[in-house]
């Protein structure tokens, strides 16, 4: 019985794997370059940050590009720690995305000038506090340092404690740092507290508590949205600061670099600049030449911002929002191009600037009493310097060969997209439900054909065949690696000793924390969203396998070893054939596991339904990020079904 349904699953798989090396031969895409254009034949590698806005002027230089005669790769999206790592790696070529000097600190991480190169001033970068203006007139307030007054203080408290509430941030942004210094050397931390959290979903309560004619009090960072909504001088002002702080981030600042129109805001005013990969500009001069002549209005940016945040938010949408802006400004757009066609233009360099690594000890003189309660104190292990160092070590001498595990993975997970993404949604549909139906009855089959019906009819049709590529390609592979070690465990008591605690810190570490790793030694992407994946996903496999396996009861395999059997003999005959229905719990397991890894492996580029969850979140669209939920569950529930059926099968 079990020769009969290997044999039946090898012809299937043979003629699936025929199948996508047929369509993947026809799909096969054509390029083509205008030989009179310094594009010819040269691919760039676009990137962007998961900030929605930021896609506009990475369309803007896209379609530039393209009319040089580049050809453009798919639009790479992430998170900017993950962004400038890939730029800095080579996995991308650009991103137009670089705030100076907030990002500073990602830069250096990154790479910083051996490998990274800072291009252009795309548009200026404003950022301090704002209340609205109402308040503002009728107590006379213009100065942050007035917070200092309790009466001040309590009229922006919104939760009572007295003190005023300051819209914050999100943790990590260099502006939460700032903030936190301003408290100190303002002597406001009686009087003032921040809020710390999702920036937009902090704005989006404080304009609702304004719209109801409470005060508002806000870190402000421009262009954004909110400067079309609440205008300065109309709605809002700008408040001053005493004087200027500097920090080991910043450097030494003085008051004309935290200063706009004569105001001293407190905080620097900075540039979005492009980042590229140094190598890549060297290789592409035309290219750096391009990205130092790009320039948008300020009053153009806060204006895509307002209209991206009135519902034009998909990417199709903001390219056409970058093509209508390039016909309205197509003289200057023009211009631009015809500068790059000239054959002997300067090419210029820029130095990058570095954050200094010798920061003022701090001194402190320690009592022996203080020092018995706390010896802590004394020294602290640097163990996250020795992680990065270690993983710096593996990333500057053996990239190229985790590169190299990417190839399979990739043809595995392309050939399986593409093979989905070619058969026609109605066709896949009915397939999907009528094997549904077959493997897990009348009830799942019906369930799964309105299921994909209602994915199909929210948009979301090739977000939840992306997702289930994903799943499938992760599930692949943590079969092929799962099921051996958990029959390794299940041979080997030692082996299997060795291996939980390494089990354990896989599914009990947060995943965010080996995102960073995978990041750096893999790239970003989908690829790397699997190995993350099959990682998170793995350990379930492992151990219902090495169950299964020692679950088998000890009177069959002796039985076995009577008749003469060998030991892999028994193994493949008894115990295998055994274990199946606890082994396919395992794979249950991976699957769920996979699936539910999409939100986080987004965070790093990877498409799917996870992707639109995230930008649901982080432009506070409950609609988007609920639909996408939605995607996932109704997709998990049918995964479930289908494997626990296939286990009860095997079972029965």
């Amino acid at each position: 019985m079990l020769a009969q349904r290997l044999k039946q699953f090898i012809s299937f798989f043979l003629i699936t794997l025929f199948s996508i090396v047929l369509i993947n031969y026809f799909s096969l895409a054509q390029t083509t370059t205008n030989s009179n254009l310094p594009g010819k034949g040269i691919t760039i590698r676009p990137g962007t940050s998961d900030w929605i806005e930021d896609r506009f002027q990475t369309e803007i230089i896209n379609i530039g590009l393209e009319k040089l005669g580049y050809k453009i790769a798919p639009l790479v999206g992430a998170a900017y720690p993950a962004l400038y790592t890939a730029v800095a790696n080579g996995d991308l070529d650009f991103a137009p995305v670089f705030g100076e000097p907030g990002h500073n600190l990602f830069y250096q991480n990154a790479g910083g000038a051996k490998k990274l190169e800072k291009v252009g001033l795309l548009f200026p970068l404003i950022q301090g506090y704002q209340i609205d203006k109402k308040t503002a007139d009728k107590y006379q307030i213009t100065n942050l340092q007035q917070f200092q007054d309790p009466k001040i203080a309590k009229l922006f408290d919104t939760d009572g404690d007295g003190k005023a509430d300051l819209v914050g941030c999100d943790p990590g942004w260099s502006c939460e740092l700032e903030m936190d210094r301003h408290l100190d050397a303002y002597k406001l931390r009686n009087t003032v507290e921040i809020n710390k959290g999702n920036y937009t979903a902090l704005i989006a309560d404080a304009l609702t508590r304004y719209q109801q004619g409470k005060p508002f009090f806000s870190y402000v960072y421009s262009p954004f949205w909110l400067g079309q909504v609440m205008k300065v001088d109309r709605d809002a002002i700008w408040l001053e600061v005493p004087f200027t702080t500097s920090s080991k981030a910043t450097g030494k600042l003085t008051a004309k670099d935290t200063s706009v129109n004569g105001k001293n805001l407190g905080m620097v005013q900075g540039r979005y600049r492009v980042l590229a990969n140094r190598k890549f500009l060297a290789k592409n001069p035309s290219v750096k030449r391009f990205f130092e002549l790009v320039k948008i209005p300020y009053q153009d940016m806060i204006r895509e911002s307002f209209i991206i945040k009135q519902g034009e938010d998909k990417p199709q949408d903001i390219r056409r929002h970058a093509e209508e802006w390039v016909k309205q400004n197509n003289k200057l757009f023009q211009g631009w191009i015809n500068q790059i066609k000239q054959p002997n233009h300067n090419l210029l360099e820029e130095t990058s600037s570095s954050i200094g690594n010798n920061p003022n000890p701090k001194t402190q003189s320690l009592t022996r009493l203080s020092i018995l309660l706390n010896p802590f104190q004394l020294y602290t292990v640097p163990l996250d310097k020795w992680i990065t160092a270690t993983i710096n070590f593996l990333v500057n001498n053996f990239r190229p060969f985790f590169q190299t595990i990417r190839i399979p993975i990739g043809w595995v997970l392309q050939a399986i997209r593409n093979f989905l993404l070619a058969i026609p949604p109605i066709i896949l549909l009915l397939l999907a439900s009528f094997m549904t139906w077959r493997i897990a009855g009348k009830p799942v089959g019906i369930y799964s054909l309105l299921a994909l019906i209602l994915i199909g009819f929210t948009g979301l049709w090739e977000a939840a065949i992306i997702s289930l590529a994903l799943v499938v390609t992760s599930v692949i592979f943590c079969i092929i690696v799962g099921i051996p070690l958990g029959v390794a465990c299940a041979r080997s008591d030692r082996f299997e000793r060795a291996l939980l605690p390494l089990l354990d810190a896989m599914q009990t570490l947060p995943v965010f924390v080996y995102l960073v790793p995978v990041i750096m030694l893999f790239g970003i992407g989908e690829v790397p969203g699997v190995i993350a994946t099959i990682i998170y996903a793995l350990p379930p496999l492992i151990r219902f396998t090495n169950l299964g396996i020692r679950q088998v009861s000890p009177e069959i395999v002796e039985v076995a070893s009577a008749f003469g059997s060998t030991p892999r003999q028994t193994l493949w005959e008894v115990q295998i054939p055994l274990a199946i229905p606890t082994i396919l719990a395992g794979v249950n397991q991976t699957v769920l596991f996979a699936l539910g890894m999409s939100v986080v492996a987004s965070m790093i580029a990877v498409p799917g339904l996870g992707l639109t969850v995230l930008q649901g979140v982080g432009r506070l669209d409950v609609g988007m990020a609920a639909v996408g939920g939605l995607g996932i569950v109704l997709l998990a529930i049918l995964l479930d079904r289908i494997t626990q059926a296939i286990g009860k099968r095997y079972n029965g």
